[in-house]
């Protein structure tokens, strides 16, 4: 004898409630087929697919075939404009019924194609006075009067580019002298730095011989003693600059009183003579 086992409570109540499930859904299963075999076909009903091509008119029937042939799945409007056709028959926004979107849609597609009347291309008397109020504001001058204009313009342009170049190449010859000039000043600046410092290291070597012995220049008594050589030696260099500059006046004056007799030499040689 075989042993008996006890199953789970819960696994019964599962098995119970898919055996009900599974039976409810046989039952619906059979009641839905005798109902579909009762039902008989109506002798009036076609299928969808059919059509009565004597009773349909020949427009509806190419509309059909069109739309049967319209796989893009654009909107209408976009299809139109993709074959080169007017986008809408009828105004659909305020904007189809402007004068910019019909002269737009005229230059797009044509007279027959847009199926706007070609006058709106013209301006109106309000439209062209405006038009002539506005260039006669904003462009106060003829042609004639612009050209002039133009070409003193240019005259006055090429007048100073010439004055330019010619004071350049002025500036040019004077390159030269400029940087003789310039190189004779840094040398005389050069000098006076290398006379100035012989000068220093020649008074401080004055100052040490003064002294005897060798001396801090911080101490107090080389800083009086230095100024005092400096003070000197500016009168010395004071003193040598009078007598040159005394020396060249009299030299201008010996020169204009040689001058002064040569002049008055020369008419008296004259007068003897006649």
């Amino acid at each position: 004898m075989l042993p008996f086992r006890r199953l789970p409570s819960t696994t019964v109540g599962q098995c119970f409630t898919l055996v009900r499930s599974f039976t409810g859904g046989i039952t619906q299963w059979a009641k839905k087929a005798e109902q579909l075999e009762s039902e008989e076909p109506a002798a009036e009903e076609l299928p969808l697919t059919f059509v009565d091509d004597d009773a349909e008119s020949t427009e509806a029937r190419e509309a059909r075939i069109a739309a049967l042939r319209n796989k893009s799945r654009l909107l209408p409007q976009h299809r139109n404009m993709l074959h080169g056709v007017l986008p809408y028959e009828q105004s659909q926004s305020w904007i189809h019924d402007t004068v910019k979107y019909k002269r737009m849609m005229l230059g797009r597609y044509g007279i027959d194609g847009s199926k706007v009347d070609p006058r709106v291309c013209f301006p109106t008397k309000k439209e062209a006075y405006e038009r002539a109020e506005y260039e006669r504001v904003a462009f106060p001058f003829s042609l004639k009067q612009m050209m002039d204009a133009n070409e003193s313009e240019r005259k006055a342009r090429k007048a100073q580019i010439e004055a330019r170049e010619a004071e350049v190449a002025r500036k040019l010859e004077k390159l030269d002298q400029w940087t003789a000039d310039l190189n004779a000043r840094i040398a005389k600046k050069e000098a006076e730095a290398r006379a100035a410092k012989e000068r220093k290291d020649r008074l401080v070597e004055e100052v040490r011989r003064h002294f005897g012995f060798k001396v801090d220049p911080r101490d107090e008594r080389f800083q009086e003693m230095l100024a005092l050589k400096e003070r000197e030696d500016r009168k010395k260099v004071k003193e040598a600059k009078r007598k040159e500059k005394e020396e060249k006046m009299m030299e201008k004056l010996q020169k204009k009183t040689a001058q002064l007799e040569a002049d008055i030499e020369v008419p008296s040689g004259e007068k003897t003579k006649q």
